[in-house]
Formats: C-alpha cells, structure tokens, sequence
C-alpha cells in the first residue's frame, strides 16, 4: 500500500496538469501569435437563414451562408460592392475594375472578356461568389456549377435596375442597409440633377448625338442607360427613334440630323477631336462642330453602369446646359 503522503502529491500533480490537457489538443502545437485570438465579427459574418436571390437570366441563386470570397468579373459590380460596404470580401478582379482605389490591390483574373477570363486564376481563389456580365459570361456558369461555386449574372440597363442589383448584391452578401443607403443618396442627387433642367421647355433643348464608338459608327439609343441619361438631362437624342440600345448608324444620318451637340468618352478621346470630326465627309457644317459644342465625359463613369452613373450625368448637363450650373448657384 502507498503511503497516504504519496497519494496526495500525485492528486495534486494530476490537478495541476489537466487544464494544460484541455487547451491543447493532443498532438499538436499551442497556437502562436495574434492568429490565436477571436476574429471580431462582421455584418455579413452573422448566423443568418439562407437567402435566395434572382440575377438577371432569371436563375434563383441559394445562398446558405454569406459569401466572403467574391470574384467580380463585372467593373460595375466591383463599384457596387465596395459602394454597399461589401468591399473587403472581394478577393479576384478583372483589370478594368480600377475603381475605387482599394479594388486596384485585389489580384485580377483577366481582362473581363469571356475570352480573356483565366478560370485557373479563379478557382485558384476559392470563391464562393463570382460575379458575370449576363450576356458575356453565360458559358462561364455551367463551370462554376460544376465545382458548386455560386454565380449571379448582372448587367443593369436602366437606373432602376442598378437598384435592384445593388439589393441583390446587398441581400446576398449581408449588406442590405448599405444597399438602402447607396439607393437613397442616388436618388437624392439624380431628383436634384434633374431639378437643374426640368424647367427647360422642347424649344430650350438641344439636340445630342452621344458617339459610342466610330468604326463602325455607333450611338446610344433609349433604351440603354446611356440614352436613359440624355433622357434625364432633357437632351434630345438624335437617335431616340431606334429600339436597338447601341446601334450602328451611318454618317449621313448625323448630318442629316445636325445636332447641336456632340458627346462622347473620354476613352474615344482622339476619335472625338473637332479637327477629327470636322474632316468626315460633310460633317463640318454640323452646328455643334462649326459652334464647337464637343464635349467628352469621364469614360468610365459613363460606359458603366454603377455607383458613379450620376457623375456622368452632371457632366452632361454641365456640358450641354452650362447656364443650369450659374442659375444653380445664384439661387436664394
């Protein structure tokens, strides 16, 4: 038999060693560092039930836990992303997502076009989410399903469909608040950007042509966001008359349709110089050219359609009805 002052020392010693037992699993090393430290929860990391939302083809998308690893092939959906707050969970861009200054620090995975898209770079990754352009990224998505990674098409259109897609970009990836306040500020500045020429009646307006791109000769129909601003600003688009959102036109028609104003990107800068345009076959008596009245906007502002569309507008306006800014400003 052990002596009883034996048994109590082995008591003791076996007290002292269990709790040490219970913080480290066997076999393994203690943890080091800061990583060993909890990780403060986010918005979009809180238990929530599963969300389902619809993209632009029409296909319910089931989301049982919130994204944290997005890849965004779309620069606009890059813009909303970090516009609603979701910014940090991007992890993979395409070369044209150079705004904002953050989203230049995210590792691209090419050029944006299908053909230019490395699926090896994106499923290097790990994302949960990849954002597409609807009707450039469709084959993209039999892929993505394959290996069970979530994808949502996009591509908004209209001012109210940017909406809607900064909600179902907000739902699925728990910033639904910053979704609501990105839409209440843009609909604040777009009632007040209208507000500057709603008084103009159609004997005030002026006529537009917005050139897209020149060879092939194109333009902004109505039914493209682009169209939707000149709509916006009062402006009358040469071209109204066309259901084709960017439709291809001839030179002729422009000079037959003489506008007093002609707007363009300012990544079709040289195309769009008055020296330029002035020596297409009988565009120099275009009133907008013998008047000077060419003008270029922020390239990027106005070719997406994002958080920055409005930019593009007030551009426009300022462009086109430079008398709206002073009457502005003089204002009681």
């Amino acid at each position: 038999m052990k002596p009883p002052q034996f048994l109590f020392m082995l008591l003791a010693l076996s007290l002292l060693v269990v709790p040490f037992l219970g913080c480290v699993p066997i076999g393994t090393n203690p943890p080091k560092g800061p990583s060993s430290e909890p990780r403060a929860s986010k918005e979009s990391d809180i238990a929530r039930p599963a969300t389902t939302v619809v993209d632009r083809l029409g296909r319910s998308v089931t989301f049982e836990r919130t994204p944290q690893r997005v890849v965004s092939l779309v620069p606009s959906a890059t813009e909303l992303l970090f516009a609603i707050g979701a910014g940090s969970s991007v992890v993979g861009a395409t070369k044209h997502c150079n705004y904002p200054a953050q989203a230049m620090q995210v590792p691209r995975v090419g050029s944006g076009l299908l053909e230019g898209t490395s699926r090896e770079a994106i499923l290097a990754l790990k994302p949960d989410l990849v954002l597409c352009k609807w009707d450039t990224h469709e084959p993209l998505i039999t892929l993505f399903d394959r290996v069970e990674i979530h994808a949502l098409n996009l591509g908004a259109e209209t001012l109210d469909e940017l909406f809607l897609e900064a909600r179902l970009l907000g739902r699925a990836t728990g910033h639904e608040q910053g979704a609501e306040d990105l839409i209440k500020q843009m609909t604040d500045r777009r009632d007040q950007l209208v507000a500057r020429v709603d008084s103009l009646d159609a004997s005030q307006q002026r006529s537009v042509f917005y050139e897209v791109w020149d060879d092939p000769l194109m333009t902004a129909g109505p039914k493209s966001f682009i169209g939707e601003l000149l709509k916006m600003g009062r402006m009358k688009n040469i071209f109204g008359d066309t259901d084709v959102p960017y439709p291809r036109i001839s030179s002729e028609v422009v000079v037959d349709r003489n506008p007093d104003v002609i707007l363009a990107p300012t990544s079709h800068m040289k195309q769009i110089e008055l020296a330029t345009l002035a020596s297409r076959p009988g565009w120099a008596n275009i009133n907008a050219i013998t008047k000077k009245q060419v003008f270029t906007i922020n390239g990027d502002e106005i070719s997406r359609c994002g958080p920055r569309l409005l930019n593009a507008l007030e551009q426009m306006i300022d462009a086109v009805y430079p008398e709206s800014k002073l009457k502005e400003i003089h204002q009681p």
